[in-house]
């Protein structure tokens, strides 16, 4: 069954509250001698115990990655000091996040392998969802934490910064609740930013200021909830009712963690919310890949249903590419589109495009 992703509005759900897993370990006491039975108890405690030190010791329980968990942060000292957190992509030990403060989005890109979490890539003003997982940037590689998490450890950053584990054992006091934390403080010139992580929770807590306290941000955990997606609005522009011009209707969209972003648009493209002649694509069309290109440009292949079964004359054609480009265009912040056919230049009988030609968003006949 398709999952419904269009028009999600504030959706609620529990707050994610770290537990721990209880051992389901069954002994049947009545194969052991009487005389054991205080030894049996003693030996499984301890066994528990040494699991859930164990368990506790690694980065995976101080910054677990866990699908479809969106963060809060209320801030104090800076406009930008509050953002959300969202898990876009997790494949494996890697997992990529966008962080929006309201002034902008932020894609990072963390891995955890080697007893350490290294922030492996990067990108600002990144308005659009796609998985970044494989990409690296020159400016990423800051280490988060590192193994062992003990007090003293610390390591040094590409930016020169050096990051410590100065504490082990702080209570952390947020809108949530109070929180154990380990504390980590990195150092820059005579600028400081501690964090403090909580077991099963994350980031609780990050503190900024200098050596002469001229200046003090606080971003704290306020609000953490369970099977929620990251709801974004996209621009849908379709030919109105009479094929005369474009419409436009912007539809609220839900990705949950690893949802595809060709499935989601073409979902969006095949018929627009609330809107009965807001169809793009005929039914059955697919996307097979969609991506921005190095070259700026975003590049998208449909399956051959989309020019098979089109129905439509040259203007109407014409109307319902205009639609197709501005849609992915402006959603992508692209000029330029180029569209494709199972791999080969968009083609049909109104339209031939040459091999890398592109569609240019246009917004001739768009009824605001």
């Amino acid at each position: 069954m398709k999952r419904n992703r269009l028009l999600v509005f504030g959706l609620l759900a529990a707050f994610l509250v770290a537990c721990s897993k209880e051992d389901d370990t069954v002994v049947d006491s009545s194969s052991q001698p009487a005389s054991s039975e205080s030894s049996i108890e003693e030996s499984s405690s301890v066994e528990e115990s040494s699991s859930v030190e164990e368990e506790t010791d690694t980065i995976a329980a101080y910054f677990p990655f866990v699908e479809n968990v969106w963060s809060s942060y209320e801030g104090e000292g800076n406009e930008y000091a509050t953002f959300s957190w969202y898990p876009q992509y997790i494949e494996e030990n890697r997992a990529q996040y966008v962080k929006n403060n309201g002034g902008t989005q932020i894609v990072s890109v963390l891995d955890y392998s080697d007893g350490q979490l290294v922030e492996t890539f990067t990108r600002p003003e990144t308005y659009f969802r796609e998985n970044m997982l494989d990409q690296t940037s020159d400016d990423a590689g800051t280490i988060l934490l590192k193994e062992p998490l003990e007090v003293g450890n610390s390591w040094e950053n590409p930016s020169g910064s050096t990051t410590e584990i100065t504490a082990v054992d702080v209570d952390v006091e947020t809108p949530l609740g109070v929180f154990p934390a380990i504390e980590v403080t990195t150092t820059e010139g005579d600028a400081t930013t501690t964090r403090y992580y909580s077991v099963g929770m994350g980031l609780v807590k990050e503190v900024a200021t200098d050596a002469q306290a001229s200046y003090e941000v606080i971003s704290t955990l306020a609000e953490q909830t369970a099977d929620t997606p990251e709801s974004t609005v996209i621009r849908a522009f379709f030919p109105d009712a009479n094929a005369m011009g474009i419409e436009t209707a912007d539809v609220n969209v839900a990705f949950f963690t690893n949802d595809v972003t060709r499935e989601v648009i073409s979902d969006l493209l095949e018929q627009v919310p609330d809107v009965e002649y807001g169809r793009l694509i005929p039914e059955g069309t697919t996307i097979n890949s969609l991506y921005l290109n190095e070259d700026g440009r975003v590049y998208v292949d449909f399956s051959e249903e989309l020019v098979g079964n089109m129905n439509a004359g040259s203007s109407g054609e014409s109307l319902l590419l205009q639609g197709i480009v501005n849609t992915i265009g402006v959603y992508y912040g692209v000029e330029e589109v180029l569209l494709a056919i199972e791999g080969a230049a968009y083609e049909s009988g109104h339209y031939s495009m040459q091999e890398g030609e592109s569609f240019r968003v246009d917004m001739d006949g768009v009824i605001e």
